[in-house]
């Protein structure tokens, strides 16, 4: 048992950390639309020596109860309530009426998700139709008893389908239960993409840097082989961001991360993915050692061989807490939000026909533009019979120019099966496995750097550039005490010599490379993501060094530079007004072996050829490109 003094210590340290854990900080950050990022997490004041630290279970004080804060007026931020928030049924509802949000979801669908695409039209034709028999109810509750009509004196019973109501319902609960975490995992990998290019590439503002020590640094590597699918390799950022050390987290499952409140259908697409050997993209609700909360942005993807068989998972995380805090980028659950939590009235009532009006669509619209209120108008007007003989003529279709070659024009071929390609989504798209120092080759790529020859080759072949480069970054990766990042000439082919002219060569990358241990604490593989450069504009530019210049060409080159009149012709030949008594000057024909001969004027010129007589034989500097 440790000392009084160091049991007090490690007590108010393991209450700090627990206090501290779930502390986060006000921001006024807002859409991604706007050039500025959201705080994605909340890096703890305790260094690292105190994160990692294991809590003191078996001291009998840290049981003691902590008095309350005295500000317990305010409302303090609940991370559990606000993701089940996140992903409810409330949360898509607040979704579908609000047009833009709507408009964005349903364009996220078409996209990247076609085959759910039947399921939301069908809601969305059932809930029109409900929509259609509760204004019928409410026109047949406006009907008032006639006297003397014994028939009118009973109101009509309402119309219920309950049939349709449960349809509708079952359609809703499956776009809640996949399409809106998907949604949601969506616009959250678009701030955590930039957030990384800019912590990678140094762009990232001041305010935010401190906020994101340990971005694109937590990773750890799985082997479904094994069994329970074990972690073999991870990070040393994962270790401090779970709390969990090696000796625990090294050789088991990863859902020793959830909690009571973890999301229980993101844990079942995340068993799915691993059991097909997929890629998943989730966000749920993971817990520290301390018992703290955290958000984690899970996006995961199978590891192949060179045959394509199936070898290792690799995992990226993000902390993306104060993302879903700020609801950032997530307007229809800000209002939500504000709304339940009193800072925003609510919305007013909509009657019946405005909700059934708002989902027209525009034949409908169009119909009741023509056609609607005809039989409450006695004549029609001269001016509007002419304003309606446009839409009696038949419309002419819409001009439809796209660049087909674009990434992500062509919609998905939902015919052929889905295929395994070990993708991650976002910044982390572009992302190889090598193995640790001496050896550094690669052992697997991302589907976007698989190219012939690329597996099992060394890592240092694709740097290109300065030959002090490559040499400080072999050096880094020898060290293997701490990651690397650099920016390098990324070469489409591998080069071991770079004394052969290819310091210009390349396209302009970062490399962040972050190493995995294992449960001896050694390197055991390095998880490298490549950064497009973002201040790089068009394309590269690759330069070839002119061919060197002989000596017996100079010396022609000179002597006839003395000899030419102030005029000189346009091909380097002897001026018409040249005497004959003057030293023939010869043409470049002379000096690649043809034989010269007399021209009119007494001079020597090339022999006559086709290709001669349509252009000038080039000068030696026009080989530099």
């Amino acid at each position: 048992m440790p000392t009084t003094v160091e049991s007090s210590s490690l007590r108010e340290r393991s209450l700090r950390s627990s206090a501290d854990s779930t502390h986060s900080y006000d921001t006024q950050a807002s859409s991604i639309a706007t050039q500025q990022l959201g705080l994605l997490q909340t890096k703890s004041p305790l260094d690292d020596a105190d994160r990692l630290s294991p809590l003191l279970e078996d001291d009998p004080q840290s049981y003691e109860l902590v008095a309350p804060t005295s500000n317990t007026s305010s409302r303090a931020f609940d991370l559990e309530t606000r993701s089940e928030q996140l992903f409810s049924r409330e949360h898509l509802q607040a979704i579908f009426r609000d047009t833009p949000s709507l408009l964005r979801f349903t364009g996220f669908l078409s996209t990247a998700r076609p085959k759910s695409v039947p399921i939301l039209i069908y809601y969305l034709d059932a809930l029109k139709a409900l929509r259609a028999i509760q204004y019928a109810n409410a026109v047949a509750e406006a009907l008032e008893p006639i006297p003397g009509q014994e028939f009118t004196e009973h109101p009509p019973r309402s119309t219920i389908n309950a049939v349709l109501e449960d349809k509708a319902q079952q359609a809703f609960d499956i776009l809640v239960r996949d399409e809106l975490p998907a949604f949601i995992t969506h616009v959250f990998i678009q701030h955590v993409s930039v957030s990384v290019q800019k912590r990678v590439t140094g762009n990232l503002p001041p305010m935010l840097r401190e906020a994101s020590e340990g971005l694109a640094e937590v990773f750890c590597v799985s082997d479904p082989s094994r069994s329970d699918n074990p972690i073999i390799f991870a990070s040393e950022e994962f270790h401090r961001t779970t709390q969990y050390g090696v000796n625990f987290a090294i050789g088991r499952n990863c859902r020793f991360l959830q909690g009571p409140m973890t999301n229980r259908s993101s844990v079942t697409r995340l068993h799915n993915a691993v059991s097909e050997g997929k890629e998943v993209n989730e966000v749920f609700l993971n817990y520290r050692r301390d018992g703290s909360p955290f958000m984690n942005l899970l996006m995961m993807a199978p590891l192949l061989d060179s045959r394509g068989h199936l070898r290792y998972f690799i995992g990226a995380q993000v902390d993306v807490s104060g993302l879903v805090k700020d609801c950032a980028d997530l307007d229809a659950f800000r209002h939500y939000v504000d709304v339940k939590e009193g800072r925003e009235p609510p919305d007013n009532g909509k009657d019946e026909f405005y909700e059934l009006s708002e989902m027209f669509n525009m034949q409908e619209l169009e119909t009741v533009r023509r056609h609607g209120g005809n039989m409450h108008r006695e004549t029609v007007d001269e001016d509007d019979r002419m304003s309606t003989m446009g839409a009696h003529q038949p419309p002419r279709s819409r001009v439809l120019i796209k660049d087909t070659g674009s990434y992500g024009d062509e919609p998905p071929n939902t015919s052929s099966p889905l295929k395994t390609e070990g993708k991650l989504r976002g910044v982390y798209k572009h992302y190889l496995l090598i193995r640790p120092a001496p050896s550094l080759r690669v052992l697997f790529v991302s589907p976007s750097l698989r190219v012939p020859g690329i597996l099992q080759s060394r890592f240092l072949d694709r740097i290109g550039g300065n030959t002090r480069v490559r040499n400080s970054v072999a050096e880094a990766l020898t060290d293997s005490s701490r990651g690397v990042t650099a920016k390098i000439r990324w070469l489409s082919t591998a080069t071991a010599d770079l004394d052969g002219g290819h310091h210009e060569e390349g396209r302009p990358r970062w490399i962040h490379c972050t190493p995995l241990l294992g449960q001896s604490g050694a390197v055991g593989v390095w998880m490298v993501v490549l950064v497009d450069d973002d201040k790089q504009l068009g394309p590269v530019r690759r330069f070839r060094q002119a061919p060197p210049v002989s000596s017996d060409v100079r010396r022609p080159q000179q002597q006839r530079s003395k000899h030419l009149s102030p005029e000189p012709s346009a091909y380097g030949m002897d001026s018409e007004r040249e005497s004959e008594n003057k030293t023939p000057i010869y043409s470049m024909g002379h000096m690649t072996g043809s034989q010269p001969r007399l021209n009119r004027n007494g001079g020597h010129s090339r022999p006559a050829s086709a290709m001669s007589e349509q252009r000038a034989e080039p000068s030696i500097a026009s080989f530099a490109l």
